[in-house]
């Protein structure tokens, strides 16, 4: 919701069956909704039945600035889903990261949503989105009407992914029709539960048995070995309440491997990498490892490959889950193999895992 949509009835909203919502709460570092207060207390008045957001419209410039600009007008923002609105006024890539590492930063890793629409995207040059913890895409379909009505015009391919990134959210007309909204508003479709968007949007901020979500990411590419396992590196820290992982420094300029269980709990570990230089046939796998560590070495581990296909050409996009109980101080790690289709690379380079991201959700207790 924006200004020019005035002051909707929100209980109004949630009788219709919405159950999350977004409101506008700042743009570049000198504007602010004049609604956001009123959208503010609207939304959270729906209590848990609810999920209510909150977005920044972000310009070109100092991308660190404007996310303490939101944090110093928004208010206390636990409840909240977050998204930051990259779509225009000079935003790119870099501003988009410096937003996202400051917000981070200064709320101990509390999710972003970014809405970065795939022509955004494109015209962009196609980067690497895996700063964000997930995207939401925008494309319209014809016509106007309920949002029910609407999304039943809407094609499965819309949902594909992209910049390495799963779409949570797609937003797929700005004319619907909702109670208690005046006039047209945008629509947006979740494709899953009211606790499955808790988790992804709000994660360990709304709830103490939520677990802690640490969240790393890929960007300085890495080359792999024909038929043997290599142990990936991540040199972006998104997000670690745990404290369980390091930054790049002297002594390791591509990243830190591994991460560490702060705690003797559950985990579920999610991850996707996209490798360049496969030709069709060629066989990819992705594994984890879990290590018991002991004077500074492994003491024993166990390994399962999880994901395991053919390339069709080209970039080719691992992506791999794994649910696995944890001992305080066991390592885990991500390693990638690939297999020429003939059996024999000849003199073809090896390929390499140019990017991604690594997500590991582990209970408190």
């Amino acid at each position: 919701m924006a200004s020019y949509q005035g002051n909707p009835n929100w209980a109004a909203v949630h009788r219709s069956g919405i159950r999350f919502g977004f409101s506008k709460v700042t743009e570049n570092t000198d504007y602010t909704n004049p609604t956001w207060g009123h959208n503010r207390s609207g939304m959270l008045a729906l209590g848990a039945g609810f999920v209510p957001g909150a977005y920044h419209f972000l310009h070109g410039g100092n991308g660190a600035a404007q996310a303490r600009y939101f944090l110093a007008k928004a208010g206390e923002l636990s409840r909240f889903a977050v998204a930051l609105d990259v779509e225009a006024s000079g935003a790119n890539v870099s501003t988009a990261r410096e937003w996202v590492a400051e917000f981070k930063d200064r709320t101990g890793g509390h999710p972003v949503i970014g809405y970065f629409p795939r022509w955004y995207w494109e015209a962009h040059g196609r980067p690497d989105l895996g700063f964000f913890d997930t995207i939401w895409q925008s494309r319209y379909v014809s016509g106007s009407g309920t949002p029910a009505a609407l999304y039943r015009k809407v094609p499965s391919s819309w949902w594909v992914q992209f910049g390495g990134e799963p779409i949570s959210i797609l937003q797929y007309s700005s004319s619907g029709a909702v109670p208690g909204v005046p006039g047209r508003c945008d629509v947006n479709a979740f494709r899953g539960s009211l606790a499955e968007l808790k988790v992804l949007a709000l994660s360990d901020f709304q709830e103490d048995e939520v677990p802690i979500r640490s969240s790393y990411g890929k960007s300085r590419p890495q080359n792999l070995e024909w038929g043997r396992f290599t142990r990936l590196t991540w040199d972006i820290t998104h997000a670690d309440p745990a404290k369980a992982h390091s930054v790049p420094d002297k002594d390791h300029p591509d990243g830190y491997p591994g991460y560490v269980a702060p705690a003797s709990t559950w985990a579920d570990i999610d991850t996707v990498v996209r490798i360049e230089g496969l030709s069709e046939g060629d066989e990819y796998q992705l594994q984890f490892e879990v290590h018991d560590w002991t004077d500074g070495k492994s003491a024993g581990s166990w390994t399962e490959v999880r994901a395991d296909a053919k390339a069709t050409g080209g970039d080719q996009f691992a992506t791999a889950a794994m649910p696995k109980g944890l001992r305080k101080g066991q390592h885990v790690y991500v390693s990638v193999a690939a297999f020429p289709a003939s059996g024999n690379p000849g003199d073809r380079p090896a390929p390499r895992a140019t990017a991604g991201r690594w997500t590991i959700a582990q209970d408190r207790s």
